[in-house]
């Protein structure tokens, strides 16, 4: 993803809502989007950053040049509302450092309160998954060890933020913004819609997939969950003229986006098909998938396997091939998977 912080950028709805976009260094090598939407009486604050390194930096000098586009108030002093489109951390980690400059409320999904008000908690239990999950991968122990500390590193630094309201109590509206439910990406993902341009979080970005990871690891992961919420956002985006995603350009034909995601899915569960016509760890269909990666895309590309993995044997299309090597004391091993016999052939569309 690109990495380097520019200048604000402006937006328009057809009705009259001003929206401004903040660029901010979420990560090294991770440019990120928090966006200023100025509606009626709302002055409103979608995702905060990451708050780690320079993020925060970031996010004081967009809002400041926001506040000077926008007019009317200063920023963040005059928030009305903070939303977070999904609990991951380069979305809501910000959170601390704005809870102290301003009063406004901050509203996130259900299924994502737990990631704000229990993080800690969270941090725990999906690193224990994760690492069932790697030795489930077939991920040699030190590497293993290796992926679990940079999963773990600097996410220590945030701690658990209170939540004022949540979206599906508020009727998945707030005034003049209309929210949709879309998990997959991460479980109380949302977009935001207001008059015909919809903030999207990562559910569509341009140009690149959002990630994927098994629900083994999450609870409304899991592609098949996005897949099915891609369907969903079609419908409801119908109208929307612009996407303004969480990274990357804005979406401006959503329709074709979405075809372009589908289809990227579609040709790399066909690969893991044609790939499983013999045996393999998901650590092997990765490295065949994704080639040598390096860093935490060792992880991500581990994640993404796993989800399509997932998916395929979730609805009959895998079985497990060495189940009778497993354990009898239930401890996790590594699992080879391989096609069902006789093979049944993937829909034209997913």
């Amino acid at each position: 993803m690109d990495s380097e912080a520019g200048s604000v950028r402006l937006f328009t709805t057809s009705g009259g809502a001003r929206i401004a976009r903040l660029p901010l260094r979420a990560f090294p090598g991770l440019l990120s989007y928090a966006y200023v939407v100025y509606k009626d009486e709302y002055r409103i604050l979608i995702d905060t950053g990451s708050g780690f390194g320079e993020c925060n930096q970031d996010l004081e000098a967009g809002l400041r040049e926001a506040a000077s586009l926008l007019g009317n108030a200063p920023l963040p002093e005059g928030l009305t509302h903070i939303l977070i489109t999904h609990g991951h951390i380069d979305h809501f980690g910000g959170l601390p450092y704005l809870r102290e400059r301003t009063a406004a409320p901050v509203g996130i999904h259900e299924l994502d309160r737990r990631v704000l008000t229990n993080y800690e908690e969270r941090l725990a239990w999906v690193a224990h998954h994760l690492n069932v999950f790697l030795i489930e991968a077939g991920v040699q122990e030190e590497r293993r060890a290796q992926l679990m500390e940079m999963y773990l590193l600097g996410k220590q630094l945030y701690c658990s933020q209170s939540v004022d309201f949540t979206f599906e109590a508020a009727g998945m509206r707030l005034g003049p913004f209309e929210m949709l439910h879309v998990p997959g990406h991460a479980p109380g993902h949302v977009i935001i819609r207001v008059d015909d341009v919809a903030l999207g979080g990562d559910h569509i970005l341009d140009d690149i997939s959002p990630h994927q990871a098994p629900e083994q690891l999450t609870f409304y992961t899991g592609l098949g969950h996005y897949l099915h919420s891609l369907g969903k956002a079609e419908a409801w985006l119908r109208g929307v003229r612009l996407l303004l995603g969480g990274h990357k350009e804005p979406v401006t034909d959503i329709p074709a986006r979405i075809a372009n995601i589908r289809s990227l899915h579609r040709e790399r569960l066909q690969a893991v098909l044609d790939l499983l016509e013999e045996p393999h760890t998901i650590a092997e269909i990765s490295k065949a998938l994704f080639g040598t990666v390096k860093g935490y895309h060792i992880l991500l590309a581990l994640e993404e396997t796993g989800a399509h993995v997932e998916y395929l044997y979730q609805r009959g299309y895998l079985r497990i091939a060495n189940l009778s090597t497993l354990g009898k004391d239930f401890s996790p091993r590594p699992l080879r998977y391989s096609r069902q016999d006789p093979a049944t052939p993937l829909p034209e569309t997913i």
